[in-house]
């Protein structure tokens, strides 16, 4: 695969490719048994002068690279992550952004973009500068990565000192916060800052943030996973602002 292609695989992910990014199909590959259910896909592939192929299973996982493609796979022009500077310019007056310090699991940043599509999220910003989003990101994400921009922001620190400036209230999560979720009304302009569930938020970081909040349970296990609280905070935030 060449470099300046990506493999998005997965039905909802591939199906997002062609609603919202037609023009960056180069080909399609799929299974016999998906055709039905893809076909706005294969209208948009055809309308684009790009070429779709019925492919064996076996010849399709070695295209995909993975066991999990769902019978289809998207060959197209990579998804590139937002510059901190468009993000700036383009902010909202009201919203949500998330910020993930230190979540690399794709699977993680996956279902954390699946939840941030749901409840409308602005952005979602990833402390690394890489070329992309990992595919099974993508597949996870359930379409969501078509649909949020992320922003690459390697250094997370300098990143919300200027959200701050911007009058962006920027709230971390911390299960041993005095203060819950629960027990205020989020800001209508508010980042939200969540770190990986080893190390949590790094101290830079931390010290970024206007203030710390946990969610509220019954601590019968240690922490929630990143992207449950991912969930739970984006609901909030929803409801908040609706």
């Amino acid at each position: 695969m060449a470099r300046d292609e990506a493999v998005i695989f997965g039905l909802r992910a591939a199906l997002a490719v062609g609603e919202h990014r037609p023009e960056a199909i180069l080909r399609v590959f799929h299974t016999r048994d998906r055709r039905k259910e893809i076909g706005p896909l294969l209208s948009v592939t055809a309308n684009q002068r790009r070429p779709y192929r019925e492919v064996p299973e076996d010849e399709l996982r070695r295209i995909a690279g993975s066991l999990h493609h769902e019978g289809v796979v998207v060959i197209a022009e990579p998804l590139p992550l937002r510059s901190v500077p468009a993000m700036l310019d383009a902010l909202p007056d009201r919203g949500v952004l998330l910020a993930l310090d230190g979540v690399q699991n794709p699977h993680n940043q996956g279902a954390i973009l699946r939840s941030a599509a749901w409840f409308d999220a602005f952005a979602v910003l990833l402390d690394e500068s890489g070329p992309g989003l990992n595919p099974a990101a993508v597949r996870v994400a359930q379409g969501g990565a078509e649909v949020v921009p992320c922003v690459a922001a390697p250094d997370l620190p300098a990143v919300l000192d200027a959200l701050a400036r911007r009058g962006v209230t920027l709230i971390g999560a911390d299960q041993h916060a005095k203060r819950g979720l629960f027990d205020q009304r989020l800001p209508e302009l508010v980042c939200l800052v969540l770190g990986s569930e080893g190390e949590g938020l790094h101290p830079e970081v931390r010290r970024q943030c206007h203030q710390l909040i946990r969610i509220p349970g019954t601590a019968a296990v240690e922490s929630l996973n990143v992207a449950v609280s991912a969930g739970i905070l984006l609901a909030a935030a929803f409801a908040d602002q609706a």
